[in-house]
Formats: C-alpha cells, structure tokens, sequence
C-alpha cells in the first residue's frame, strides 16, 4: 500500500477508537482538551445565582403606654393672715375746719380731738410769726392721747403768713397780739413791734379766733410766745394752773415786761369767758422733741385735773 494509504487507515482506526471510548475524546470544535476543562472549572466555581427572596420585615411589638393616672388637686396650704396691727388708742381727730384766711389768703385751721361736747381746751401754737416752736407742742397733742371728757381743739398758727415770711407782725404788719377787741387802744404805726392796728379786731385772723372762742367757750387756753422762758403767774385759780405749768414743764416763774399790753388776747379771753383760765406759755429760743413732748403732756393734765 502506498504512504497516502497507509496514513488514511490510521485516521480511521483512531476514530473508531474515540468512538468506542464514550465520548472520553474531545469535540474538536471545542479546541483542545485543556481549554475544556478550564471552562468546566470555571463553570463549577460560579455558583448559579440564588433567587433572593426579601426577608419579611420583624412586626414591631406594639407598645402599650399606660394610661396616665391624674394628679390629685394641689390644694395650696391656708394662707396665714398677716399680723394685724393692734388698734390704736390714739382718739381719731373729730373734725378740721378752716376758721379763717390770713391777709395773704392763707387757711387757718383748726383741729378738733378727743371727745365733743366735754371740757373744751384750746392751744394756739403761734400768734408771732416768729415765734413758732409752740407749734411743736400742738404737732405733739395731735398724736398724743387725750383723757376722756376732753374736747381738745387746736390751732397750729393763727398767723400764717407772719410765720411764712418769719416776723411778729401779719402782712398788714400789725401785731395780732395788740389787736384783740378787749383794751384795744391805738399804739404805734404799720412797721412798729406793736403796732395795734386800725381798730378792735380789724385783721381777718383775729377775728378767726375770736369766732372760734365764742363756739366753744374753752376752760382752758394757751397761748405759745417765745423767747423768754418763763411763765408770768397771775393770781386766783389762774394763778394756781399756771403754777402747776411751770412744775410740769420746769419753767420759771417770773413776770412779763417791757410792753405796752393792750389789747392782748388773754386780756380779752378772761373778759369773753369769765369761767375759763387762759395764759401765756413763753418759750426759749428753741423747743426739741422731748420739751415739746413735756409741754403736751403738762397740757393734757392740766386738761383732766383743771
């Protein structure tokens, strides 16, 4: 047989041989065997892709809250009243009247305390305009207590508007002590010390007290001068409560010189109400707290004992 022969049987021997070893051969179209076995390989390692199904979602435990429980009402505790203060035994003041105007317009007041209708006691705190540290004896005896029975009434300055511009005289310059109905006589001229006037009464504030005088006939009057430290002393049971003043307060007893003394208001007080006692207190140049409080206090026993 030829060489073309002889390699032809081979090739068909060999086919035969791949045929009847099933299918170990492989398919030539595949490439060769190595080429099979990586892709084979490969096929393996690469899992085939898993159907993911979506875990359901965990139910949340329902949560339930515990129905709130009220708070019972605060009650808040009981306030406690403040401490009232105790009621004072300082009688009230009855009543305050404007008896009168001053020259320039000003009021003169009066103050009633005590009881209405009992012993009617009168203090005039300033007649000379500058001569009103008795007005700190009349501030005191609007707090102080008045003995029951007293009708105390009080008139802090009967000439204002002396005390505003501090002179003796009022604004018609007249000396208002000088002035009262009583005595009156001529003295003097507008500008002089005691200058009485043009006639009985002829200024506007005495004739406030002159009024007032006649509503409540007092038992008792005091008039407030200064500076002369002293208590002129009269006789008879005038004579007597001055005397008793001056104890009380520690004034000296001693008389009142170097005037003409008409028309004065004590003059004409012992002639309006004969029953009644009315005096001059002179001051010294100044009054503290302690003397005023002395004066007031020598008043109102006067006042209970007369």
């Amino acid at each position: 047989m030829t060489r073309r022969a002889t390699g032809l049987i081979s090739v068909l021997l060999l086919l035969a041989a791949c045929s009847s070893g099933g299918g170990r051969g492989a398919d030539p179209a595949a490439g060769p065997a190595t080429t099979a076995t990586t892709a084979s390989a490969a096929a393996v390692a690469t899992p085939a892709p898993v159907a993911t199904t979506a875990a359901p979602s965990p139910t949340l435990a329902t949560t339930t809250i515990p129905p709130t429980t009220a708070l019972p009402p605060t009650t808040a505790p009981p306030t406690t009243p403040a401490p009232t203060a105790p009621p004072t035994t300082t009688p009230p003041i009855v009543q305050q009247q404007v008896i009168g105007h001053s020259v320039e317009g000003r009021p003169i007041t009066a103050i009633e305390r005590g009881t209405p209708g009992g012993t009617a006691v009168l203090v005039i705190g300033c007649i000379h305009g500058d001569e009103d540290a008795g007005m700190a004896v009349v501030d005191t005896l609007m707090t102080d207590a008045v003995p029951d029975g007293i009708d105390l009434w009080l008139v802090p300055s009967m000439n204002p508007d002396g005390q505003a511009h501090q002179v003796r005289s009022n604004a018609h310059q007249v000396d208002l002590n000088r002035n009262f109905p009583q005595g009156w006589a001529p003295l003097g001229q507008p500008g002089d010390s005691q200058y009485a006037g043009t006639g009985p009464a002829s200024e506007p504030e005495t004739k406030a007290i002159v009024d007032l005088v006649d509503q409540i006939r007092p038992s008792l009057t005091v008039w407030y001068h200064q500076d002369l430290n002293r208590i002129d002393v009269g006789t008879g049971r005038a004579g007597q409560i001055q005397r008793r003043y001056a104890e009380l307060t520690g004034l000296p007893v001693a008389p009142v010189t170097g005037g003409t003394y008409t028309g004065t208001a004590t003059q004409w007080e012992a002639a309006k109400v004969p029953k009644g006692v009315a005096f001059i207190v002179e001051l010294g140049p100044t009054l503290d707290g302690a003397g005023a409080a002395t004066h007031a206090e020598a008043v109102l026993t006067l006042a209970s004992t007369g």
